[in-house]
């Protein structure tokens, strides 16, 4: 049973990751993770 909990929960945060109001947030956060500004991306 806990194991369908950890699947629900994880597919829970993939399925909010991709609502319209985080999308246009993606960017800007993989820019954070990468380390790489906007700058370098354009350049």
């Amino acid at each position: 049973m806990e194991h369908l909990n950890l699947l629900t929960a994880f597919l829970a945060g993939i399925i909010s990751f991709l609502s319209p109001c985080v999308l246009p947030l993606v960017p800007a956060y993989m820019s954070f993770i990468s380390g790489i500004s906007f700058q370098d991306m354009t350049t």
